[in-house]
């Protein structure tokens, strides 16, 4: 009973009371059954609380962490961490914002997959963010963006449809001519040229 009290307290204390109960048995019991007995009780004693602590360790390391992003203000600026959820070192108060602030980007990033006017109108956010940044005004572009849809004719054969950014890159690539006719999805005609549409975005 001694031996798995000590066990609470870590392997340390149990080992010690093993020793000083063993001690404590060789110095005070003098009938050699009842010394048998004892040893055989420490023995026992020892090999539950070696299996306790084995099961400890295995429940521990089973845990895989669960890592997830942390988004949070520090010194007038904005930080991010990753946060190990099953970590309970880690402060509870972190780990319920950090979750809640995981589930809110499962919530945002079903909704962005399957609800197709909210693509379009995040698509669109970042869209005019990204032609901003490259100095350009989305009103210079005629309505259209870097995620644009267009069909392109080569050599005779139509292709499409693909976006602002690609047809952009073929041109630049010269892995198309850059004279050839683009459609934009939403029209009919091939009235513009494909130089016409990179011009655009320089």
């Amino acid at each position: 009973m001694a031996i798995q009290i000590a066990s609470l307290f870590g392997k340390s204390a149990r080992n010690t009371a093993i020793i000083l109960i063993t001690i404590f048995t060789l110095l005070q019991v003098f009938m050699s059954w009842l010394l048998l007995l004892q040893l055989i009780t420490i023995f026992i004693s020892y090999k539950v609380s070696k299996r306790w602590f084995e099961n400890s360790e295995n429940e521990s390391s089973n845990k895989k962490p669960n890592n997830v992003l942390y988004s949070y203000r520090e010194n007038g600026g904005h930080s991010v961490t990753e946060v190990d959820l099953n970590n309970e070192t880690v402060d509870a108060e972190i780990r319920r914002k950090a979750k809640l602030q995981e589930e809110a980007r499962k919530v945002a990033k079903y909704s962005y997959e399957n609800d197709p006017e909210m693509k379009s109108a995040v698509d669109e956010v970042l869209n005019s963010f990204a032609m901003r940044a490259k100095g350009i005004h989305p009103s210079q572009t005629n309505g259209i963006n870097l995620k644009t849809k267009f069909y392109y004719i080569d050599h005779s054969q139509t292709y499409g449809p693909i976006t602002t950014e690609k047809l952009i890159r073929l041109v630049k690539n010269n892995q198309i001519n850059r004279n050839c006719f683009v459609c934009q999805k939403s029209e009919k005609g091939f009235e513009k040229r494909a130089y016409e549409i990179v011009e655009l975005f320089r």
